[in-house]
């Protein structure tokens, strides 16, 4: 008890001054929190505070003094900011175009890189981003320490994960889950009918559930299991999932009911990227994203200005990861792209204390003021649609991929969306491509039973 509550300091004090944290302790609490959960059955009262600090006057001061640190970190060790911030030391927006032209000028003199982690490139080429040993031991410690206290993962589960293997979070996913004690099953983004055969499929191993239990994946490919599943009669009883975990694109609340129906378990909608890591957000029962304040500083500015974004407005995400927890790839108001909206009032739910936004809006298509989550809502609202989703803005009217010409269709979509509609029956008959990351398949020789 004596060592864990030492452990327990040397984290918060690492939280606190914003220092280099010991990977032994984390460790350790890692492995103390797997004890305590194996024996009670819960973290026990007060565990959450080793996740967030939630007064607000606390916070803070805590923003001011990481964000001191951060800059000086990235001023005096990688290229690009100690060229730009050489003069006046004003801190501008950082472009993705800047990181994605010379990725090697974002790392810091001092680091040891280990993983190179690529983006998908789904809104065009990819983005690299180093990460070093310690990131990596860090980031899957934290995320342990997530899955077991929020996410209630226990040693008798089997998480699944269906996303492109040249992401961070594959890594951080395997290496937190076998963490905690679940067994965690690589499941790829492969056919939908193969995967919801192996979804279904008893694994007969001991010490675990019958058959998968949390599946970890992308809205879009979420939706192409939804889609295969429908056309294939299955049903809940197919499946033995406690939980879904959708996140890197816009997840709607059609599509969400639509796979709670399905798979009969709770579809929890959140956000990351690669290049913020580990700073990440969770969508509450309200429907706001909240993201908290440790990992990293999150700004919401107007795209065009880059002035804080008011009140009811839309803004861009634009985040500061801590040097504490980043020390190969360092970023200083990373322009993610993503667009929210700022609340209008402080919200009352729940997690009323965690800085919170709108869900993730994704980006504005075309002049008409829609955004992605705009469009999908209207179009995941018709199930005669295909999913997942494909669409493109030309000239003012939005083509859809449908099944079939419906002229009824196509005039509750304009309703809707207050723009012409034309309804065509495939991707290549779209003025422009639809990208989603469900498209990444991975061919095997695998077939569906």
């Amino acid at each position: 008890m004596f060592g864990t509550a030492v452990r327990q300091l040397g984290y918060a004090w690492s939280m606190i001054s914003g220092r280099r944290f010991r990977l032994k302790d984390v460790s350790a609490l890692v492995d103390d929190m797997r004890a305590t959960m194996e024996q009670f059955g819960s973290p026990g009262e007060g565990a959450d505070d080793l996740l967030a600090a939630t007064d607000p006057e606390i916070q803070e001061d805590l923003t001011r003094r990481r964000l001191k640190q951060t800059v000086r970190h990235a001023a005096t060790e990688t290229p690009y900011y100690r060229h730009l911030l050489k003069d006046d030391g004003i801190i501008p927006p950082t472009r993705k175009e800047a990181l994605r032209g010379m990725p090697s000028a974002f790392v810091s003199d001092l680091a040891k890189p280990a993983l190179l982690a690529y983006t998908t490139g789904t809104t065009g080429a990819p983005t690299m981003v180093w990460f070093s040993a310690y990131e990596l031991e860090l980031m899957s410690a934290m995320a342990a320490l997530s899955l077991m206290m929020s996410g209630g993962l226990r040693t008798d589960h089997i998480w699944a994960n269906a996303v492109s293997s040249r992401s961070i979070a594959q890594v951080i996913a395997e290496r937190g889950v076998t963490r905690t004690g679940a067994a965690f099953v690589n499941l790829g983004i492969v056919d939908p009918a193969v995967a919801l055969d192996r979804l279904a499929t008893p694994l007969h191993v001991p010490g675990r559930r019958p058959q998968i239990t949390h599946l970890n994946l992308n809205a879009s490919y979420l939706g192409a299991l939804v889609q295969e599943a429908e056309r294939g009669g299955w049903s809940p009883r197919d499946f033995c999932l406690e939980e879904v975990w959708s996140g890197g694109e816009v997840l709607t609340d059609a599509l969400r009911g639509r796979a709670e129906e399905m798979f009969g378990a709770p579809v929890h909608d959140g956000y990351s990227m690669t290049e913020i890591a580990p700073v990440s957000g969770e969508v509450c029962a309200d429907g706001h994203l909240h993201m908290p304040a440790d990992q990293g500083m999150v700004e919401v500015l107007d795209p065009v200005t880059m002035e804080p974004a008011e009140a009811g407005a839309i803004g861009v995400l634009v985040v500061t990861p801590w040097s504490a927890f980043r020390d190969t790839t360092l970023l200083l108001r990373y322009v993610t792209g993503d667009l929210v909206r700022v609340l209008s009032e402080p919200p009352e739910c729940a997690r009323a204390a965690i800085p919170a936004t709108s869900r993730i809006l994704g980006r504005m298509v075309g002049d008409q003021g829609l955004t992605t989550r705009d469009i999908l809502d209207a179009l995941q609202a018709e199930r005669d649609l295909p999913l997942p989703s494909r669409y493109a803005l030309d000239g003012g009217v939005l083509y859809v991929v449908a099944d079939k010409k419906d002229r009824a269709l196509a005039v509750r979509l304009e309703e809707r969306l207050s723009t012409g509609v034309v309804l065509v029956e495939g991707p290549e008959e779209l003025p422009a491509p639809c990208h989603v990351r469900a498209d990444l398949i991975e061919h095997s020789f695998e077939r569906p039973r």
